[in-house]
């Protein structure tokens, strides 16, 4: 499969998909911000009055030189094309809902069950529509990151676009003391989105067919977050505990205790507790082998980005195998390549095969819980303990 780039970016000098957008050769990220510029008209002046280096370590850092160099390479507001009575009819075809009233988006569409004494037994089960979710992530996939980052190596890319994901956080209901439908629809639509933008900025991934891209997706989206998150959790146990208290931790401690109530009836008719045999509940932190691996081998940006990468790579390959099991195979060489050359130049460590077998023990522990909840999960489906069906159930397959 060829990788190759068409053509540079005449704006930031990133690939582009080889396609001209309004008017000119420019990547994705740059059309994206070119348009958002157009439509929102709030582009603030330059401080050094047009004469500034607007792009540093990657990032664009003033935008109205953006926009001017998107103008002189011949980008032009003419090339929209905007059918104002279509959308029109659009609008008109949305329904009122109380996302749509209250002006918050929610592409997650949860719905109850509308039953009637003729209704079959399959039909007293909730449903879960991804469809348009799963929409917006393949549109972050089309248009790119919202800054291009300036660097030759796809695993530095990676990483500067992984640090405002971890810093980020999710919005969900206000009401604190309760995690309901409501709060974990919330989670699942953030970290979908996340991941999709994430992936935005592995260059090779853009040249998959829309197929394949999302696809992955798709299998991977949850798999990431599991290692995602215990990076928070060490974070986390960082800030709260000092290191020599944390050396005297040990297994099985108790970190933290959630005091939320929790409500996981518009999933199952079972408790909580109950549920707990099945799937992943997280009502308390406990100090545990993978927890203390990852606390001692506190990785940086880079290796974490490798991390995720070689975990959702060799997770899909292996799901898929064939033409996917290719991809990922390569997706992994390079990301090898690129950590090799992290070390090497920018480093300076020759040696560092003992921090690459602990990123590796901690993945294929990750590996290992995945393949055991699948097994906890299988037995969850032979004896319905689910009350909700989901219009993409392969994205679940390893929950």
């Amino acid at each position: 499969m060829d990788y190759t780039v068409s053509k540079p970016c005449k704006v930031c000098g990133q690939g582009t998909d080889g396609k001209r957008h309004y008017g000119a050769w420019v990547c994705r990220a740059c059309a994206a911000f070119f348009r958002r510029s157009m439509i929102l008209k709030n582009t603030k002046k330059c401080r050094e009055n047009g004469k500034c280096d607007f792009m540093k370590n990657g990032f664009f850092t003033c935008k109205y030189c953006r926009l001017q160099k998107c103008l002189r390479v011949g980008m032009s507001p003419t090339k929209f094309v905007i059918d104002e009575q279509n959308q029109n009819a659009l609008a008109a075809t949305i329904p009122t809902s109380m996302d749509v009233f209250c002006g918050r988006s929610n592409l997650i569409i949860f719905c109850a069950p509308q039953l009637s004494p003729t209704s079959s037994p399959f039909a007293s089960k909730n449903y879960i529509d991804l469809h348009y979710v799963i929409a917006e992530a393949q549109k972050i996939l089309d248009e790119g990151p919202e800054t291009p980052i300036q660097s030759e190596k796809r695993l530095k890319k990676l990483a500067l676009g992984l640090e405002p994901i971890l810093k980020s956080k999710v919005s969900v209901s206000p009401n604190i003391k309760k995690y309901g439908k409501d709060e974990a629809l919330a989670h699942m639509e953030y970290d979908i989105l996340a991941v999709s933008k994430w992936f935005s900025h592995f260059d090779e991934f853009h040249q998959l067919p829309k197929t394949i891209q999302i696809q992955m997706i798709k299998a991977v989206w949850s798999v990431w977050w599991k290692l995602a998150r215990l990076v928070s959790t060490t974070i986390t146990i960082n800030k709260c505990f000092d290191k020599s208290e944390v050396k005297r931790m040990k297994n099985d401690q108790l970190l933290y205790n959630f005091d939320q109530d929790i409500d996981m009836s518009w999933l199952s008719k079972y408790t909580v507790e109950e549920l707990k045999f099945f799937i992943d509940i997280n009502t308390e932190y406990r100090m545990d082998e993978l927890t203390r691996l990852m606390l001692d081998l506190d990785p940086s940006d880079v290796e974490l980005s490798f991390m995720l990468g070689q975990l959702c790579f060799h997770y899909v390959g292996k799901r898929f195998q064939g033409e996917i099991l290719q991809v990922a195979d390569k997706f992994q060489e390079i990301l090898a390549d690129d950590l090799h050359d992290y070390y090497i130049n920018q480093m300076k460590r020759h040696n560092y095969s003992k921090r690459l077998a602990s990123m590796m023990k901690i993945n294929n522990l990750i590996q290992k819980k995945i393949y055991d909840n699948k097994k906890r999960s299988d037995l969850a489906l032979v004896f319905d303990v689910f009350c909700v069906e989901v219009s993409h159930p392969e994205m679940f397959f390893d929950m």
